[in-house]
């Protein structure tokens, strides 16, 4: 459930009152002389054309402004049935809202993907799953893909798409530089396991090996960790639990590859490269999909503008996979 607190002057008090009546939603009023401000709570699922009709009306667009907060718990004695329609997904501003802070490129962004990068470098080298789990934990890298499907399904396509791939590369930039420097160091001082398997000289242990292997439930890991994200982000949930499944396919094989790359293992340092660039378009491809499906998009559009999104959205949608299935041929899965 969410409380919704609406603020706007005072003269545009009739048109939120006809607004109120127009959906039978009961709402707390507060005057404040100059501005009035209206407190609501509804549900989840219908944030999203609350949203979209305050706006139509002007509301945080034109005038006044929209506050959403999250209620855990409502024990209340006023009840009520409002006639607001149900939608699959949330508001688009609303999933902006919940991964605004992990999406852009920033210290914290930075600092957070370095010590991912250094954990899943640890363990691969180590073969420790535990540590590999943990860098998945810390990893950030929901954030910009989610940014970059959005931005597949809006007239922002542009804008949101570069900062998203920019700041998901410069993610993965780091942990692949981080893994060739730890990895040449590990290398130097011949750091050797009796359970690795000796590749020309080099040990190359099997938790490494795992990430050179393009399969098609390795791909598939990747679908099934994009449709899960792109569901519980479409419906405003918590993200960071889902965020494990987009860093398993993501932060291990881009560490891979700093490490075979420092190795001089140049051949499993491209299979590796090829599992990491399947793995973000599968999720890319799943994301958007969900967000498709549910009606995730731009919205107060004229016709003309909003034929013209879906056009774009489909395009999109089909690019993505003709990229994806072109990779799986040239690498041999087909």
């Amino acid at each position: 459930m969410k409380e919704i607190q609406v603020t706007l002057p005072t003269d545009r008090k009739t048109l939120m009152d006809e607004f109120l009546k127009e959906f039978s939603i009961l709402a707390t009023t507060y005057d404040f002389g100059e501005t009035i401000r209206y407190e609501l709570r509804i549900e989840d699922y219908q944030t999203n054309v609350l949203i979209e009709e305050l706006k139509a009306r002007g509301v945080g667009v034109a005038y006044g402004d929209i506050v959403v907060r999250p209620l855990s718990l409502l024990i209340s004695s006023k009840k009520g049935e409002n006639s607001l329609p149900e939608s699959a997904g949330v508001n688009r501003e609303e999933i902006l809202a919940n991964v605004g802070k992990i999406s852009g490129l920033s210290y914290t962004y930075l600092l957070m993907n370095g010590l991912a990068a250094a954990l899943a470098t640890f363990g691969l080298l180590n073969n420790d799953v535990v540590v590999i789990i943990a860098s998945m934990i810390v990893a950030p890298l929901l954030g910009p893909i989610v940014l970059t499907s959005l931005g597949l399904l809006s007239l922002e396509t542009t804008s949101f798409v570069r900062k998203g791939i920019f700041s998901e590369f410069t993610g993965i930039f780091t942990t692949i530089s981080l893994g060739a420097l730890i990895g040449y160091i590990f290398n130097e001082v011949d750091v050797i396991d009796i359970h690795a398997t000796d590749l020309g000289g080099n040990q190359i242990y099997s938790e490494v090996l795992n990430r050179t292997a393009l399969t098609i439930p390795t791909i598939s890991l990747a679908l099934l960790g994009g449709l899960a994200a792109g569901i519980i982000v479409a419906r405003g949930l918590d993200v960071s639990i889902v965020g494990v499944a987009i860093a398993a396919s993501l932060c291990p094989p881009a560490a891979t590859i700093g490490i075979l790359g420092a190795i001089g293992q140049f051949d499993l340092a491209l299979k590796a490269t090829n599992l990491l660039l399947l793995n973000i378009l599968a999720i890319i491809l799943s994301c958007t999909s969900v967000f498709w499906i549910f009606g995730v998009k731009s919205r107060g559009l004229s016709k003309r503008q909003s034929a013209k999104v879906r056009r774009l959205n489909v395009l999109w949608i089909v690019i993505v996979t003709l990229l994806l299935i072109a990779i799986l041929i040239s690498a041999g899965v087909f």
